[in-house]
């Protein structure tokens, strides 16, 4: 039985949580690139150019290292869309638990959780699926309740 992989439709399932790991990401590449361009500045300046003026040592690192900045600047784009794609794989079973578990807190019938395979965090939808269908046999099971006479 060959099994077809569903295509997710979206990359971003819950912004919030999503989001925060994005802006995290993404201040750390910069904070990252900063920490090299001043590396740099500074490595020019003490090791090649003592005599040079800050003026100067700055123009001559951004011509020298302009490949390496731009090649730094260019992986911020593809680090972010890999980090929303690898948060998918979490953010996406959370998100359908969570809407599951609002169904069934109001008492209507909830179809088994199925995440796709690369998802993390199978074993809570088989967890959650053993959970309801001992919910529903204990419902089935239990006798009617009796009416109160007045």
């Amino acid at each position: 039985m060959s099994q077809t992989r569903i295509k997710r439709r979206t990359t971003i399932f819950d912004p919030e949580v999503q989001g925060s790991v994005i802006r995290k990401i993404t201040i750390h590449w910069m904070i990252f690139f900063g920490c090299n361009v001043l590396a740099l500045l500074i490595w020019v300046r003490l090791f090649e150019q003592p005599d040079a003026t800050w003026e100067q040592t700055f123009s001559d690192t951004l011509y020298r290292f302009l490949p390496f900045f731009v090649v730094t600047l260019a992986l911020i784009p593809a680090f972010v869309w890999d980090t929303l794609k690898l948060t998918s794989r979490f953010a996406g079973p959370i998100l359908r638990l969570k809407e599951a578990l609002a169904e069934a807190s109001q008492g209507r019938t909830v179809p088994p959780l199925r995440f796709r395979d690369n998802d993390f965090w199978q074993e809570i939808a088989e967890n959650f699926n053993l959970l309801m269908e001992r919910r529903d046999t204990d419902q089935t099971d239990a006798p009617p309740a009796e009416h109160a006479e007045h």
